[in-house]
């Protein structure tokens, strides 16, 4: 199956300091306001001292692309936003236990947005900002193991800059399919590979209803690869032992459900 040219707005890019990593963008219905997902550690890092978590950079950068029918890329119009601003207005939401960001970008009124204190617009461009509306979303139990998947972000460790083979701007799609759940851990298996860069994109289940229509849902928030781990014993001395981690090709997408539970935590 193809997916529709739009659905290639949804994937954003985000640039924090040193760290690149993936977002996109979703609309909730109900208030009419407009979010920015990602992981959280795409914007933060945890002090090996302290244990704190602190971010890369007070002021982020985000890129959003425009795509038309038939697939044409125009320049991408690219914000600023100013996190202390955002989280001193309650506009910013970390999950407490999950890797999970959750950002009101602003709130939409007679068909523009009108973005939060602290976002600033760097870069005009073509078109308009596509969001995915959180009520076609499918939460954790609805997920359907054996459906196909599609994987949208902005994985800026492959290749190199020198052999011109990626533009880091735009953004790539891998598909694979739902491999598993972790009912312990909440989260969803994916056999589809994803790299540095992935990070905070969006994955969308494909299924069939009972009238065979083909359905596209946003399942979650990508947040991990699963290594395969290879561990070497050195014979002369047994307690020597050597781990290598290498990408297996599974990844793990953090579900809807906690999503859902900090944009219910700003619009209160």
């Amino acid at each position: 199956m193809k997916l529709p040219n739009n659905n290639l707005n949804y994937p954003v890019r985000i640039l924090a300091g040193n760290s690149s990593g993936s977002g996109f963008v979703i609309g909730n219905d109900d208030k009419n306001n407009v979010y920015i997902v990602t992981a959280k550690h795409v914007l933060y890092y945890q002090d090996t001292n302290t244990k704190e978590f602190k971010v890369f950079s007070d002021k982020i950068k985000i890129v959003c692309n425009t795509f038309s029918e038939p697939y044409e890329h125009k320049s991408p119009r690219i914000y600023e936003l100013n996190l202390s601003e955002l989280i001193s207005d309650n506009n910013l939401k970390c999950h407490s236990s999950q890797d999970v960001v959750v950002i009101k970008f602003g709130s939409r009124k007679e068909g523009k947005i009108i973005f939060s204190k602290g976002i600033t617009l760097l870069q005009e461009a073509e078109g308009s900002i596509i969001t995915y509306e959180l009520s076609g979303s499918r939460k954790f139990d609805d997920v359907e193991i054996s459906n196909d998947v599609f994987v949208l972000g902005y994985p800026s460790s492959l290749s190199s800059p020198d052999m011109k083979q990626i533009n880091y701007d735009l953004p790539l799609v891998r598909k694979g399919i739902i491999a598993g759940k972790n009912f312990e851990n909440r989260t969803l298996i994916l056999d589809c590979p994803v790299y540095g860069g992935n990070s905070g994109g969006l994955a969308l289940e494909i299924n069939l209803d009972t009238s065979n229509n083909i359905n596209i849902h946003l399942i979650g928030v990508i947040v991990q690869f699963v290594p395969f781990v290879e561990q070497w014993q050195n014979t002369k001395f047994p307690s020597l032992f050597n781990t290598s981690y290498q990408n297996s090709g599974y990844s793990i997408v953090l579900p809807v459900d906690f999503i859902v539970g900090l944009i219910d935590e700003i619009e209160e």
